[in-house]
């Protein structure tokens, strides 16, 4: 099944995320449109097979996602949100430690964001890379 990508969400999400950065003096993020395909079809597919997970139940992390697409990269990271809009995903990311690890990570230059509506919520992706 396709399920639309929420485009008004996944800006408001990099808003937010480029915010959080310019506070702490880093450098924005750039949306990756390539990065942002890997993040839309692990959305879409958790979605579609009704599953929350960094894995996807192949066994595929974001990396191997990455790979798979032929998406070159050094570091990498990905952080995933199950909420009911945009902004309490965002503090929900802010709030956690391992998730804010990512938001400033100042080795990350690059960022793909999802935004999918499923039937818990809206599930968000950000993926990461240098």
């Amino acid at each position: 099944m396709q399920v639309a990508n929420r485009t008004q969400d996944v800006n408001a999400m990099l808003e937010a995320l480029n915010g959080r950065r310019a506070s702490k003096g880093l450098a924005p993020l750039v949306l990756d449109p390539a990065l942002s395909s890997i993040a839309y079809d692990h959305a879409a597919d958790m979605v579609d097979r009704s599953y929350f997970d960094h894995y996807s139940p192949e066994g595929l992390s974001p990396f191997a996602r990455m790979e798979k697409a032929h998406y070159a990269f050094g570091y990498a990271g990905e952080n995933l949100a199950l909420d009911q809009n945009s902004k309490s995903a965002e503090l929900a990311l802010w709030q956690s430690r391992d998730h804010r690890e990512n938001i400033l990570g100042a080795h990350y230059a690059k960022v793909g964001i999802a935004a999918v509506s499923g039937t818990e919520g809206e599930i968000f992706v950000e993926d990461f890379s240098d």
